[in-house]
């Protein structure tokens, strides 16, 4: 071959390999000091969440993620749990004496812990982490000297907003971080940065599980995978030191960037204002990446509406399916489960069943007359063990819950705690806080409100710390607690007079809010049984206090609860009558022989009578013996086997309009039918009805 063609040859091997590194994603270039060694671009266009596809052969995705528009072209958006970019080694051998990297990044949250924008370290025994912590602050970590050095900003990169972020080793000197251009922390070191070789690069996601920053209890907060929540794009990896005048160029474009692709997060809710009375099944849709993880098809959630009241009752995965009242603000009215808990695994309930593998809902009933929601739950640590497991049967607590709702808004909630061990506590004020969000943002200092059966009231305030609940004080012998949110409507819950409230006064960082505020739930995805909010980034929540209604003995090894609950603009003194119709709930009087009087159920605030022939009834006639200190408010009457329809409703010598001053349903049962009979009226007098069937 003679010099010519070698000569030719050789250049069209060289264009053909030049060309190749132009199409692939990430760059190579030859270290010169200081000297780009590798950029990722992530300029390949797609749409959608992509599951494990290899992207080319500079870089592997992971999880799942989507391209989006960038800083330049297109950019990577993580889902905040599962991505992943691993890229062969890149000339980091070159990096020992000095090296920068920068990138732009635009977060949805903070991440759990520190999180990598790019790395490669092998278990902080070598190599370099570049990242951002779980309060928004960046770093940058290095080997040196056989010890893992840490430079970590003062400052924090704003959420949902383009930063840009760099950071610089000099073995002479140390570490440098700027964001957006700004000089943020620094750190005096000399030596070199030791780098293995054999580890790859990584960007998105640590290499093993890592514990939550802040718990509550060390113990019930387990490792777990999560990734940047957010947008990354132009990763630069250097060798040598870049210029602040380089640094501070990249950065100014800031302000001629477009708004990055993160939507703003609501809790979902249903449609807004009233809507026709009854429970819905549906599938509620948070966030796109959130949704994505769920391998549930429709009707995985229950939404209950009412014809007068903007209020909703969701049912939510979201929230492992307690129930949460939805104010007409959107503000979340919460509870808590049957809860157990002992110093080796914390806390056993609902909140650590993410997957909600062991808690469902279903709709009972869904008539015009009333709404009955089931959810069954087993209280479970974050290791998946189970409370007051009998060491005979294998049976752990198992909890059932019924919400009877009727069209007037108000709810009765009955627990049934099937264990043959202590009772369980079930009631706690939780306010949920939508992401964005603190809690002195929904709710007011002077957060709840205490009546007693006569129409007290007292207001407690949080301004200067927890207050404490006095026995006998404030009002003597409180059943009520209304939860000021910053809403028109306020969530309360009527209990019986036997309670025992008091103010959930521990776990409190006042530096932080007035109120004990966590984000372990809901919707979180780790494991742990609390989690202290750095940020009001993520959904949250906040306790107030505690109701601890009293427990009644039930049959087969059960204990059972039982309260109300609603969202109104009423008075203290219009809640305090409430009260007094379920607590003191008037007699009902028969005055037909056929019918069987089981008298007040409290669990479901209804009458239950029993039809006792096999011949329909004609008609039945009874009286409700309201009065001052057991007031009428919206009766409901059960008529259970009676095969028939009600025709007209006579109150006094008026007959009453069906839809308007009454509702009807039927249940069917094994056991028969069941009439459900809902009549709306408030009376503090004996009022006399004039039932007909048909």
């Amino acid at each position: 071959m003679s010099n010519r063609l070698m000569l030719l040859s050789g250049f069209i091997i060289m264009f053909i390999l030049s060309t190749k590194a132009e199409n692939i994603d990430i760059q190579n270039i030859n270290p010169k000091d200081p000297e780009l060694i590798a950029r990722w671009k992530f300029d390949n266009p797609a749409s959608g969440i992509s599951p494990d596809m290899s992207i080319d052969k500079g870089y592997t995705i992971s999880g799942n993620y989507k391209f989006v528009d960038g800083v330049v072209g297109k950019c990577i958006k993580m889902d905040g749990f599962t991505t992943q970019v691993r890229s062969n080694n890149l000339y980091t051998d070159k990096l020992e004496d000095a090296f920068s990297v920068e990138a732009w990044i635009a977060l949805a949250t903070y991440p759990w812990n520190w999180c990598p924008v790019v790395s490669q370290n092998e278990k902080q025994s070598s190599g370099f982490y570049f990242g951002i912590g779980p309060q928004g602050e960046a770093g940058l970590f290095v080997s040196v000297n056989g010890k893992w050095n840490r430079c970590i900003t003062t400052s924090q990169i704003d959420l949902r907003k383009w930063n840009h972020i760099a950071a610089t080793f000099d073995s002479n000197k140390g570490l440098e971080i700027y964001i957006n251009g700004i000089f943020s922390g620094s750190l005096e070191l000399s030596g070199k940065v030791s780098i293995n070789n054999n580890t790859d690069v990584l960007m998105g996601r640590n290499a093993e599980k890592v514990i939550p920053s802040n718990p509550v209890r060390t113990y019930a907060t387990l490792p777990s995978w999560f990734s940047l929540d957010g947008i990354c794009d132009e990763i630069k990896l250097y060798s040598g030191v870049i210029s602040k005048e380089m640094i501070m160029e990249e950065a100014s474009k800031q302000s001629s960037i477009g708004e990055p692709d993160i939507p703003v997060r609501i809790m979902p809710s249903g449609p807004t204002g009233p809507g026709k009375f009854g429970a819905y099944y549906t599938k509620l849709k948070y966030y796109e990446e959130w949704d994505a993880l769920w391998r549930v098809s429709d009707h995985t959630d229950i939404v209950v509406q009412f014809d007068d009241s903007p209020i909703k009752v969701v049912f939510w995965r979201g929230t492992r399916y307690s129930p949460v009242w939805v104010m007409e603000n959107g503000q979340w009215m919460a509870d808590q489960s049957a809860e157990y808990f002992d110093e080796l695994d914390g806390c056993f309930e609902h909140m650590i069943d993410p997957h909600c593998l062991y808690s469902h809902v279903r709709i009972i009933e869904n008539t015009d007359a009333r709404v009955v929601v089931h959810w069954r739950y087993i209280p479970v640590s974050v290791r998946r063990k189970f409370s007051q497991v009998d060491e005979i049967t294998g049976w752990q607590d198992c909890v059932d819950e019924y919400f009877t709702f009727y069209p007037d808004g108000i709810g009765v909630r009955k627990v049934i705690e099937h264990s043959t061990g202590n009772p369980l506590h079930p009631s706690e004020s939780i306010v949920l806080c939508q992401p964005g969000t603190t809690p002195e943002d929904n709710i007011h200092l002077d957060a709840m409100t205490l009546v007693n059966m006569q129409g007290e009231h007292y207001t407690y305030s949080w301004a200067n710390g927890a207050p404490e609940f006095k026995k006998g004080e404030n009002p003597p012998d409180p059943v009520i607690q209304i939860v000021n949110l910053k809403s028109e409507n306020k969530p309360f819950t009527i209990f019986e007079p036997e309670n025992t409230m008091a103010v959930f006064g521990i776990e409190q960082r006042e530096d932080v809010s007035h109120f004990p505020w966590w984000n372990h739930w809901p919707v979180a995805q780790n494991l742990s049984d609390g989690r202290y909010c750095q940020a009001a980034d993520r959904a949250s929540h906040f306790s107030l206090a505690w109701g601890s209604p009293p427990n009644h003995k039930g049959e087969n090894n059960t204990y059972w609860y039982t309260w109300l609950y609603g969202a109104s603009t009423s008075s203290p003194v219009d809640l305090a009558s409430l009260a007094r119709s379920w607590n003191n709930a008037p007699e009902i009087i028969i005055k037909n022989s056929g019918f069987n009087n089981s008298g007040y159920d409290k669990t479901q605030r209804a009458y239950i009578l029993g039809w006792k022939d096999k011949e329909k009834p004609e008609k039945i006639e009874l009286t409700i013996s309201a009065s001052k200190e057991s007031p009428m408010v919206n009766v409901c009457i059960i008529m259970k086997n009676t095969g028939a329809r009600i025709a007209k409703i006579i109150k006094g010598k008026r007959t009453l309009e069906n839809g308007l001053d009454y509702r009807t349903g039927v249940v069917n049962t094994l056991n028969g039918d069941e009439l459900i009979l809902w009549i709306n009226g408030e009376s503090q007098n004996q009022e006399s009805y004039q039932i007909y069937f048909k």
